[in-house]
């Protein structure tokens, strides 16, 4: 299968703190027309917006689907030999509520992931090597019926690169 072939059915998420400074928020809200626009012209089955905490704890018991999500992410990562770093992390903090450090897991501003079929095929922002890919990037590969980043594809693009999604 060509990278601009589709078999089945495609859903994109967007993954949105939930509190933005306001350049970002304004990011955020192009982001979501361009989701919307692919979804209306049938690029896309569904596109959904979500939104998720800055970090939470890694142990926490309630916040389950927000690691498991993150876990999700990772295995894609370790599978194409990509990572999700600097944009996630993971970071000993401490607890506002009870004051004892934790590990807790950071998560970026903006993520963007790509379903086909029902399997995850890609997040986006992602690095591999020194080439990083953004949440912009992985629209744009979606625009042209792709949901390899331009660079796995062989394209280039000499646009100057958003900094969306970079984990503080």
């Amino acid at each position: 299968m060509t990278p601009t072939e589709r078999t089945g059915d495609r859903r994109a998420e967007l993954y949105v703190r939930d509190s933005l400074p306001k350049p970002a928020a304004r990011q955020c809200d192009r982001l979501t027309d361009r989701l919307t626009d692919l979804e209306a012209e049938d690029e896309l089955e569904a596109a959904a917006v979500h939104t998720w905490d800055k970090r939470i704890e890694r142990g926490d018991s309630v916040q389950t689907s927000a690691r498991d999500r993150y876990a999700e992410f990772e295995a894609w990562a370790a599978d194409r030999g990509v990572s999700l770093r600097p944009f996630f992390g993971t970071r000993e903090c401490y607890s506002m509520e009870t004051g004892e450090k934790g590990d807790w897991i950071v998560y970026p501003a903006l993520c963007l992931a790509v379903y086909e079929d029902g399997d995850l095929a890609s997040v986006f922002p992602h690095a591999d090597g020194d080439d990083f890919r953004s949440v912009l990037d992985g629209i744009d590969a979606l625009a042209s019926e792709s949901t390899e980043a331009p660079a796995e594809s062989g394209e280039t693009d000499d646009r100057e690169r958003l900094a969306v999604g970079r984990a503080d």
